[in-house]
Order: structure tokens, then sequence, then C-alpha cells
């Protein structure tokens, strides 16, 4: 396997740090910003619980970045905190296309509904870089 390049190098350190603010993102729509008359256990799985697991992710990551010589398994373990991401944004995504739809209809604004939807994209797309970056480094070396 051939080393990364210095800019891919750095889109892997920063990757975590990234799932850390996009966590943040995730979980501020149900506290802040115009209100939907959604109740609050249908927010917390809907916004707290996908952004939760990507902090626990992007922490561990942190982690396990310090820890020099770890190899193969260090590299398995980034494909699957970016596939578990790519799941959370996933999650996010599939829950916010009925209120897309409603958007849609005109029964909710525009706005509050791009509000609530656009953390979901990009935890989906920083899943997707993630898990995209991370492919091959759990591959056994030859």
């Amino acid at each position: 396997m051939a080393a990364p390049s210095s800019s891919s190098a750095g889109l892997r350190r920063a990757l975590p740090f990234l799932g850390l603010a996009v966590a943040l993102w995730a979980l501020l729509p149900p506290y802040t910003g115009p209100d939907l008359a959604t109740e609050m256990r249908v927010e917390i799985a809907d916004h707290v619980v996908p952004a939760i697991l990507m902090m626990v992710l992007s922490l561990a990551a942190l982690l396990r970045g310090r820890r020099a010589g770890a190899g193969a398994q260090a590299g398995t373990f980034m494909l699957l905190a970016g596939m578990g991401i790519l799941l959370a944004g996933f999650w996010m995504v599939a829950t916010h296309v009925p209120l897309v739809a409603q958007a849609r209809r005109g029964e909710v604004p525009g706005g509050t509904a791009a509000y609530h939807t656009a953390p979901g994209v990009a935890v989906a797309l920083l899943g997707l870089v993630w898990a995209a970056v991370h492919w091959n480094d759990a591959a056994p070396e030859s």
C-alpha cells in the first residue's frame, strides 16, 4: 500500500475534528432556530442520538490517532468509524424526507425544513468522505 500524500494525510487528521464540529451542528436544530411542531422524543431520535454517535466515534478516532504503531487495526477502526458516521447521516436524511415533502407542499416553511435537514446531509457527506479516505486502510498489508 502506498503512503498517503500530504494533502490526504492532512484530511485524515482533520476528519475527527470535522466530525466533532458537524456533530455539534447536527445536535443544535431541536434547541435553536425555527420551531417545528415535533415531539422532543422524535427530535432526540433524529438529531441527538446520531450526533452523540458521531461525537463518540470522532473522539475515539482522535484518541486512536495519538497512539503510534496501531497499523491495520487502526485502519479498520477508522473505516468502521466512517461507516458509523455515514449510517448516522443516512438515518438523519431518511427521517427528514417527510419534512422536506411537507415543505414542498407548503405545510412547513422551506427555511425551517432546510435548517433541520441540512445537518443530516452534512453528516452523510462527511461519513462518505471519511469511509472513502480510509477504504484501503483496512486491507491487509502484503
